[in-house]
């Protein structure tokens, strides 16, 4: 059974909306764990097969601890099937 870790970093919580769909999906045939981004550090991703991140954008920027998170883990996410989405909401006068 493949491990996958989805990691979470939202604003309004529209992105964790769309995570635990994709884990209730994945979960019918692999294990899978949902994760904040402020929570991910107590998780060894080495431990998981593939990990997905889900990101909102602001103001054309994915939040600092999702940059920090992806630059520390740089090496080690090189080494995992990874996938990353973003979700941007815009609204306009």
């Amino acid at each position: 059974m493949t491990k996958i870790l989805i990691i979470y970093s939202t604003t309004d919580g529209q992105t964790f909306l769309i995570c635990e769909k994709i884990k209730s999906i994945l979960q019918k045939k692999n294990q899978v764990e949902l994760v904040s981004i402020n929570d991910i550090y107590e998780k060894n991703i080495s431990n998981f097969d593939s990990v997905i991140i889900g990101a909102s954008i602001r103001y054309g920027k994915h939040s600092s601890k999702v940059i920090d998170f992806v630059k520390k883990n740089k090496t080690v996410l090189s080494y995992k099937r990874t996938s990353f989405f973003t979700v941007n909401v815009v609204a306009r006068k």
